[in-house]
Parts: structure tokens; C-alpha cells; sequence
């Protein structure tokens, strides 16, 4: 609510300053034809009145987020302010998150942490790690998107007491993930050491080294959790699957519009074949291909995936052509997006506000460098 409070004023103050050239980067059309698309979709949701107030303090604002960075961050020192306040959070984040864990002053039980195991399943698994975000997958993809903005900056030259740093918090984040527990934010995180490998050295292939060899001498929970993930016998794996068909079902009968911006868990129950009790709400399909086209229709989903995907290239061809730390958001950039891309086939952590917020806003920060990169060559022509 805070976040709300000092975003809306923000953006009043922004309009009200003729001075300011809004900036909405390469991607703005594709963006903004999304929003297009969502709010039409309102028209054939079930409850008009919810969707449209959902459409303004979600999709808009994050579009206004987004918009306020890519105006706001105008050179390096921004950036380098921003993401100062980034790695400062994370840190915060961190801290709480193994207070969490640790069970300290009764929290997990406090939290009902219990929700988030499956005792049947794993019944040595009693507690997985969320700090803040309150929902281990959550967190996990947010730990997911914090790695991916290390990574290029211990990776880059620079002082070695900066590296220490940088590689101290990655190892927490890294450690922090695996406790998550969440299958979706490993296999994500195996998407990026292929990543690394690709676009920057391929030695880092040998990290699939030592993942084997955890796996095959490792034989504790981490180790059944990530097995379970090729089998129907886990719950959520069973449910999933039962949800995917429900929306594919969704997508069939409304391509065109969708079943209405954030309607989806009041549709769904028309379409529910797998869960017995009636009580269980389901807000989202757990897949980000899925839910997207089954809410706005396909033509805004086609606008959605470009403008998501969209950043990954820009990002590219600032780690490609780039100076400074341009060329290093750029990378982390790429990382964003393929993260969250390869995490949103068995999820759909971007239904989370702060998630959003955050992916849009760093979206933003990492391609931001392309903005400023313009400002200097125009003022070398002036």
C-alpha cells in the first residue's frame, strides 16, 4: 500500500511537469497494445467492476513503474544508485528470509510455512524458506531475478573488495534458493549456468558437474524434491497438469478476448475437473503461456510475449554493442527474461504484485542504458 501511495503521486507530479519527455524505450507499442487488449478483455469478465479496478492498480501502474524508470534514470550514477538500493534490499531480504527458515520466535509456525509441504509426499520436509514474499516460490523467483543482476558484476572487471562482496551475496542468494525448495527456481537456475555458458564462457558447463554429483551422492531432501519433478505422483505436479488442460480448455472457447483481466479464479470453477473441494480458490493456470492468453485473448497475448520477450533482445544487443555498465545490465538483462521465461513454464510468479513490480522494474533499469547512450550522442552532435 505504501508503494501505491508514493507511485501515485509520482506519476501526477511527472505529468505535471511539461518539461519531462516520458520514455517508454523500443518496446512502448507492444506494451501499451497489451493494455489495449486487457482492458477490451474487461468487457466479458464476470465481475466488470473487479476486473477494471484490477486493470488499473496492476497492469497500469506497472506500466507506470516502468515508464518513470526509462524517464528518470538519465546517466551511470542512477543506475548505480538504484542498484545500490537493489542489493541493499536483497541483503534485507536475505537475512529475514534465514530468520524465517531458523524458525526464530516461532515464525514458520506463526506463517503457517506448513502450507507450502506436502507430508505424504515429503515427509521430511517440514519448512521451506519464503522471507518476505510469504510463498516459497515467490521467492524464489525473486531470488532468481536478484542472481541475475549479480552475476555480470562479479563477472566484470573491477575491485577485488567489490567481487568479495558480490560473490558473498550470491552465495547466500544461491543458498537461500536451494532452501525455497521450489523445483521451477532450480530448473530456472540450470537455465542460466546454460546461459552463462553460451553467451559468455563455456566452463561454466562444468557447474552441471557438480549438480550431478550432488544428485548422485546427495540423497536428502533437495535431491527427492528435484526427482519428483518427473513424476505424477507429488500433488502439485498432478494438479498442474489438471490445471493446464482446464485453461487450454479456457483459451479454445475465448481466443479473442480471454475469459477477462483477472478473472481467472472466477472462471475457473467452470472448468474444474480435478479438485474436490469446492472451497479451494485457484487464481492463476501455474503457467505463464497459458494464463496470459486465456485472460486477454491471443492477440494480447501476442502483444504481452513481445513486449516480454522483447527485453531479452534489446538487453542483447546492449551486452553486444554497450559500453560501461550498459553492457552489463545488458547481460543481466538477458538473464531477467530467460529466467523468468523458463520459471513461467510451471508457474506464474509475475501474478504476484511485488514480483511484477520488481521484473517490470528491473526490465526497465537493464535496458535503460540505451536511453542514456542516445543523450550523450546527442549532445556530442549539439
Amino acid at each position: 500500500m505504501l508503494f501505491y501511495l508514493s507511485l501515485v503521486p509520482a506519476v501526477f507530479l511527472a505529468w505535471m511537469d511539461r518539461k519531462t519527455s516520458f520514455q517508454c524505450g523500443p518496446l512502448g507499442k507492444w506494451g501499451v497494445g497489451f493494455l489495449i487488449c486487457s482492458f477490451l478483455s474487461i468487457a466479458v469478465s464476470p465481475n466488470i467492476s473487479f476486473s477494471l479496478f484490477n486493470w488499473l492498480f496492476e497492469p497500469c501502474l506497472y506500466m507506470a513503474f516502468y515508464v518513470l524508470i526509462l524517464t528518470y534514470i538519465r546517466n551511470e550514477e542512477e543506475q548505480k544508485c538504484v542498484l545500490k538500493a537493489i542489493f541493499l534490499g536483497a541483503v534485507c531480504v536475505v537475512i529475514w528470509g534465514i530468520i524465517q527458515y531458523a524458525d526464530i520466535g516461532g515464525m514458520t509456525q506463526n506463517l503457517y510455512s506448513g502450507a507450502w509441504v506436502d507430508p505424504a509426499r515429503f515427509p521430511l520436509l517440514q519448512r521451506r524458506m519464503f522471507s518476505t514474499l510469504e510463498n516459497p516460490n515467490l521467492f524464489g523467483a525473486y531470488l532468481l531475478m536478484v542472481i541475475s543482476l549479480v552475476i555480470p558484476f562479479l563477472l566484470k572487471k573491477g575491485k577485488t573488495q567489490k567481487k568479495v562482496l558480490y560473490f558473498i551475496l550470491l552465495v547466500f542468494l544461491v543458498f537461500c534458493l536451494a532452501l525455497t525448495y521450489s523445483r521451477g527456481a532450480w530448473v530456472s537456475a540450470l537455465a542460466l549456468v546454460i546461459a552463462l555458458t553460451v553467451f559468455y564462457d563455456k566452463r561454466f558447463s562444468l557447474l552441471f558437474l557438480v549438480v550431478a554429483l550432488i544428485l548422485s551422492c546427495y540423497h536428502g531432501q533437495l535431491t527427492e524434491r528435484f526427482i519428483s519433478l518427473f513424476g505424477r505422483e507429488d500433488t502439485s505436479v498432478g494438479l498442474r497438469m489438471a490445471l493446464w488442460e482446464s485453461t487450454w480448455a479456457m483459451v479454445e472457447e475465448h481466443p479473442l478476448l480471454g475469459i477477462g483481466w483477472g478473472a481467472y479464479w472466477l472462471v475457473y470453477p467452470d472448468y474444474n475437473f480435478f479438485i474436490q473441494n469446492m472451497n479451494v480458490v485457484i487464481y492463476h493456470a501455474h503457467n505463464m503461456y497459458l494464463q496470459i492468453p486465456a485472460v486477454v485473448g491471443i492477440p494480447g497475448a501476442i502483444c504481452y510475449f513481445v513486449f516480454f520477450f522483447g527485453h531479452g533482445w534489446v538487453a542483447k544487443k546492449a551486452w553486444k554493442n554497450g559500453q560501461g555498465l550498459t553492457k552489463w545490465l545488458g547481460l543481466s538483462g538477458m538473464f531477467i527474461t530467460l529466467a523468468m521465461a523458463v520459471n513461467g513454464m510451471a508457474d506464474f510468479a509475475l501474478f504476484s504484485r511485488s514480483i511484477s513490480f520488481y521484473f517490470w522494474g528491473l526490465s526497465a533499469l537493464c535496458i535503460s542504458g540505451i536511453n542514456i547512450g542516445k543523450e550523450k550522442e546527442n549532445g556530442e552532435k549539439e
